[in-house]
């Protein structure tokens, strides 16, 4: 039988460490223009690391050209083909469980015990997560917490993901990033990671994390994870007083003479624990500091890259991820479209993922590209946070809620049975 290739994608580096595509087949002619602007604008980014002869443009990517990083590429040609969205990057809460008891701690809301007491996921339910984000398109899989480090089969799941598919990421406080865990985690599989640091003074950052001692902890982590050839980075967030006090420019300064592979500035954006706190929204004015001061490490010769999810999540960059390139699970199942949004759309454990994520790209408000983070857009917080009912448990069910502007009380009804529901399926025999 003779064999017809419809599109056939090769992608390498040339000599001068450049992506070179070839397409082949039937379709290429149609395909070629928007596999050769993807691969343009990969060349135009700032290479922070090589790995096995690929290109590591961040921490949030796989290596190009890698199986997992051409995998990405064909999920976007599977969009443009299919005009739907599917996630590129799914985050999974391991845990409730943490040392720190942070000021600022976004997932609080998500892991609160009220009157319905979960487990948290068990090993088995995060496998078949794992599992369907794969099947959905997803390159990259992020264990979150809590303290993802406390939870006692994390290599485990590390391990478990196809790296063929995808690559896996972390966020810890480095408490328990000793040399041999790092060492551990590097041996089960995982890509990258980023030790969370909020401030360039080691009391205030103790303070905020409710833990003393874990601003030393958090840098001899990152060393650990950089000596075991983790690609290791810092997460951290831009404040109106670390603007004014140069604190964010110091940190940048220690980060990069640490050797940190990157540097993730976000926004400190009211969720969590500072869901009302909308007077902690960066002016447009502060952004513009913030870009300017990413842009100048980022464009230094240091090999550190910095991401300003000041740029990201604006029009100039890829907007808002939440429910259109990325979607959060939270340690009990719970699936909102990131981390920092408490609206849910379901959970795991009572229908598929691929179907909440079906139910959350149809949605009006989600599956499309938003010019600004949503949390922090006054008219996202003014139809979907400020609309939701004082007497509920978190994350909130998106029935529940008005939406369009029109509350619908038999909605809010049904959801309120299904939560007296399943409290009484938890407290029976």
């Amino acid at each position: 039988m003779p064999r017809y290739d419809i599109l056939s994608l090769d992608l390498q580096r040339d000599d001068d460490g450049r992506l070179v595509a070839g397409i082949e087949g039937a379709a290429a002619d149609d395909a070629a223009p928007f596999v050769h602007q993807l691969v343009k604008t990969l060349n135009g980014l700032k290479v922070i690391a090589h790995v096995d002869g690929a290109n590591v443009y961040n921490l949030y990517n796989p290596p190009q050209p890698t199986p997992a990083g051409v995998r990405s590429l064909t999920r976007k040609l599977k969009e443009m083909l299919y005009g739907h969205v599917f996630p590129a990057t799914v985050n999974i809460a391991v845990t409730s469980a943490c040392q720190c008891r942070c000021a600022h701690c976004s997932a609080d809301l998500f892991q609160r015990q009220g009157r319905l007491k979960r487990a948290d996921l068990s090993g088995d339910e995060i496998r078949s997560i794992v599992d369907e984000s794969l099947d959905l398109g997803a390159n990259l899989i992020i264990f979150t917490g809590g303290e993802p480090l406390l939870r006692d089969d994390l290599m485990d799941l590390i391990r478990y993901v196809d790296k063929d598919r995808a690559v896996v990421m972390i966020f810890t406080n480095g408490w328990r990033l000793d040399a041999d865990t790092a060492r551990a985690l590097k041996d089960a599989g995982l890509f990258s990671l980023n030790v969370s640091i909020d401030d360039a003074d080691p009391a205030s950052h103790d303070r905020l994390r409710g833990l003393p001692g874990c601003h030393e902890r958090a840098w001899r982590g990152l060393r650990n994870a950089l000596d075991a050839g983790l690609m290791a980075g810092v997460s951290t967030y831009a404040t109106s007083e670390n603007l004014v006090s140069g604190g964010l420019k110091t940190l940048l300064e220690q980060a990069r003479d640490a050797g940190a592979k990157e540097t993730t500035i976000f926004d400190c954006i009211p969720s969590g624990k500072l869901l009302w706190r909308c007077d902690l929204i960066l002016s447009e004015e502060e952004k513009k500091a913030v870009l300017a001061l990413a842009d100048g490490f980022h464009g230094a010769a240091s090999p550190m890259g910095v991401i300003p999810m000041a740029l990201v999540n604006s029009p100039a960059g890829a907007g808002c991820f939440g429910g259109f390139s990325q979607v959060y699970v939270t340690c009990h199942g719970d699936v909102n479209p990131c981390d920092f949004n408490p609206v849910s759309f379901g959970s795991v454990r009572e229908i598929p993922l691929q179907a909440i994520w079906e139910k959350m790209v149809r949605h009006f408000e989600f599956g499309r590209r938003q010019m600004c983070c949503r949390m922090q857009s006054p008219r996202y917080r003014r139809q979907f946070i400020e609309a939701i009912p004082r007497d509920i448990e978190f994350p909130v069910p998106i029935e529940a809620l008005p939406g369009d502007g029109s509350f619908d009380h038999d909605a809010y009804d049904r959801a309120m049975e299904r939560l007296q529901r399943l409290e009484n399926e938890h407290d029976g025999p």
